[in-house]
């Protein structure tokens, strides 16, 4: 990955569709940042942008996956926002699937994040 710093400030609701095999559900976070990463070779996106900006280089991708490291420029907090995520990580180390828990008020967050990013 090679990082460079730009000269805007990207600010705002970040909403992308992921790339990574077994997340079905848009993911959602918050950008505040004046990084732009440009994917080498071995790496790939985490998702494609919907809404914000991502890694600001103009290929409309955000973040980066690249054997079992896992990056991102969302904030927001990135897992709380996006539980489907989480439990992907927490999958992946613990060697077991692991069951995702319903939790309406993180469905509430969700929602109201997601509609942010719409306007």
């Amino acid at each position: 990955i090679t990082v460079t710093v730009l000269s805007i400030l990207l600010v705002g609701e970040l909403i992308t569709d992921p790339t990574l095999d077994g997340l079905t559900q848009p993911l959602s976070g918050f950008e505040n940042h004046r990084g732009g990463s440009t994917l080498g070779s071995d790496a790939r996106p985490l998702g494609r942008v919907r809404h914000g900006v991502g890694n600001g280089v103009g290929d409309g991708t955000e973040g980066v996956v690249q054997g079992s490291v896992i990056g991102t420029y969302m904030h927001g907090p990135a897992l709380a926002r996006n539980p489907e995520l989480a439990d992907f990580l927490l999958s992946q180390a613990l060697g077991t699937a692991v069951e995702p828990l319903d939790l309406p008020e993180v469905t509430r967050l969700r929602t109201e994040r997601l509609a942010a990013g719409r306007r």
